[in-house]
C-alpha cells in the first residue's frame, strides 16, 4: 500500500489585538513571507511582486504563474480546474509549475473554459 507524503508544514501565528490566527504554510511560503515582513519593517513603500517571487523573473514560468492565479480567483481546486479544461490534474499541476508548456491550441481551450483572454497563458 502506497502512502502519500505531505510537504511539511511551518506554524505562523498572527496576533491582531485579542484576535490569535494560525496558518499552516510550507517552508517556501514561510521563506517569502520572512522575506516580506522584514522589508515592511525597513520601509513603508510597496515591495516590488519580483523581490517577493523571484520565479517571476522566469519568462518561462509565467504562463503557469497566470493559470494558478486566474484558478485560484476562481476559488478552483487543481482537479475541478482539469476537468474544466480537458486536462489531467497531474498535467494542469506540471503547467502551474512551468514544468509543462502551453501551446497556443491548449491556451485557446484554457481561454474558453475559463472566460479568459487565452494569450495569457503563453
Amino acid at each position: 500500500m502506497s502512502v502519500a507524503a505531505k510537504t511539511p508544514r511551518i506554524k505562523i501565528q498572527v496576533v491582531d489585538g485579542k484576535s490569535r490566527r494560525l496558518f499552516l504554510v510550507t517552508k517556501e511560503t514561510a521563506r517569502v513571507l520572512s522575506r516580506f515582513l522584514e522589508s515592511a519593517e525597513n520601509e513603508e513603500s510597496s515591495i516590488p511582486a519580483e523581490v517577493l517571487f523571484p520565479e517571476l523573473n522566469d519568462s518561462s514560468k509565467t504562463p503557469g504563474i497566470a493559470l494558478r492565479g486566474v484558478r485560484l480567483r476562481l476559488g478552483l481546486n487543481q482537479k475541478t480546474m482539469a476537468e474544466k479544461i480537458g486536462v489531467t490534474q497531474g498535467d494542469l499541476s506540471k503547467m502551474e509549475r512551468g514544468e509543462r508548456p502551453i501551446g497556443k491550441k491548449l491556451a485557446m481551450r484554457i481561454g474558453k473554459a475559463l472566460k479568459q483572454d487565452y494569450r495569457r497563458f503563453l
